[in-house]
């Protein structure tokens, strides 16, 4: 065999060494920027909007920015030079004919660092069979502290609603068009959004309506209101806008209410945020259909002190989460959730700096394999997290909320594992 010649080794050398060396700073520099860019069509006459402006909202850890631009001769628009900074997500919004369009928690990442958003002006879909409820909880929770002793009851309400149209829907309420409308029971008091922006109530048909269309994909909605038991009964039965797969009832166990309808099956006691709740789940072969009026009447036994709930230790916040985690799940991984109670303090849609207590205590008293099927669970609900996230599903500060809080819990848990192997 003949010897490599010593020129060529220096070249092979070369070569290696120009791989392994930084990059130039122009093309680092240009590495770490993203931009978003896109189309805007006017689906009515089908012809691309020029000259549209389009807004770019850069919402920092402290400040919020913002950047306009018109679209060109070919209807395209484009926000360049953005840094790849997780912490960091943009709105793009634009206004036409009075509508405001808007994609919101849009992050760029070294492993997404171009996005295309483009905007369908003008089209919708109306179609309600494209509409289907996931999941529908109720949390039933004692009243505010300075409510008369009539037999009032706090009613949390948290739904996971699907839009399967690739366009955003609307339908009419009235004279209006919105985004939905959502039958309540008649009664109602105190009606407060979970999110301020998007849901109203109309006092005269009582329905919590959405102001903005509902886009494509799995939106979450959320309101609290006061509700009073009447005839030993509380009656939440209503008739329903759009196909729902399944109901979730959270009732404390020191109240004495249960759904009366035999579509609900036996309860299971969950321990969660230190109080014992019964959870009643639909068990319907089939979905609900819309249209149709479901039973969702409890029968009460109040007791002695009939009209007096039971104090808790619970709070809004923290009731509020369990009704948007069970609506999140839409079934999924609920039993599991709860099984490995959330024991952080009071929390809203928008808090993400809680700290929560260790598990180590209620872990000490599984066996192993119970400690295996809940670092399963666990597992499981992370990895659903960050397939939401991905999908751009839950905004940045509810992911890393409950991520942060999961992942912290898993650590727990596998520390426990650690010992129990050790012992």
């Amino acid at each position: 065999m003949h010897s490599v010649p010593t020129w060529w080794m220096c070249s092979l050398l070369a070569v290696a060494l120009s791989l392994l060396l930084p990059l130039p700073t122009p093309y680092a520099q240009t590495a770490q920027q993203g931009d978003i860019q896109g189309t805007v069509i006017d689906k009515q006459q089908d012809k691309l909007l020029v000259a549209q402006t389009v807004t770019l909202t850069i919402h920092k850890t402290d400040t919020t920015d913002t950047q306009e631009t018109t679209t060109n001769e070919n209807g395209n628009y484009r926000f360049g030079n953005l840094p790849l900074d997780p912490s960091v997500h943009y709105t793009v919004s634009t206004i036409h004919g009075g509508t405001n369009y808007t994609e919101k928690d849009v992050v760029l990442s070294t492993w997404a660092p171009n996005i295309k958003i483009d905007f369908e002006i003008g089209g919708f879909t109306d179609d309600k069979k494209q509409i289907r409820v996931r999941s529908h909880s109720f949390v039933i929770a004692p009243p505010p502290p300075d409510h008369a002793p009539d037999g009032a009851v706090t009613v949390i309400e948290a739904i996971g609603i699907e839009n399967l149209s690739d366009l955003p829907f609307k339908t009419t309420h009235g004279t209006q068009t919105v985004g939905l409308h959502l039958t309540l029971p008649k009664g109602t008091e105190g009606f407060q959004p979970h999110q301020s922006t998007e849901l109203r109530l109309n006092p005269v048909t009582n329905e919590a309506i959405r102001t903005t269309p509902l886009p494509p994909g799995e939106t979450h909605l959320g309101y609290t209101y006061i509700f009073h038991v009447e005839k030993d009964r509380l009656d939440l039965s209503r008739r329903l806008d759009f196909a729902t797969a399944e109901f979730l009832f959270f009732v404390p166990e020191s109240i004495d209410f249960a759904p009366r309808a035999n579509f609900f099956g036996a309860p299971r006691r969950e321990q969660i945020h230190g109080n014992i709740y019964l959870v009643y789940q639909s068990t319907a072969p089939k979905a609900f259909a819309a249209g149709t009026t479901v039973d969702l009447a409890l029968n009460v036994n109040m007791g002695p002190a009939r009209g007096a709930l039971p104090g808790q230790t619970s709070n809004l916040g923290q009731l509020v989460l369990i009704a948007v985690a069970a609506a999140l799940t839409g079934g999924f991984l609920v039993a599991a959730l709860f099984k490995l109670r959330t024991t952080n303090n009071s929390l809203n849609s928008d808090t993400d700096d809680a700290t929560s207590p260790s598990d180590v205590g209620w872990l000490r008293k599984l066996s192993s394999d119970d400690l295996e099927h809940v670092r399963v669970a666990r597992l499981e609900f992370i990895t659903h997290l960050d397939d939401k996230r991905e999908k751009q599903e839950i905004s940045e500060r509810v992911y890393k909320r409950l991520r942060r809080e999961q992942t912290e819990r898993l650590t727990t848990l596998l520390n426990q594992e650690k010992r129990g192997n050790n012992a």
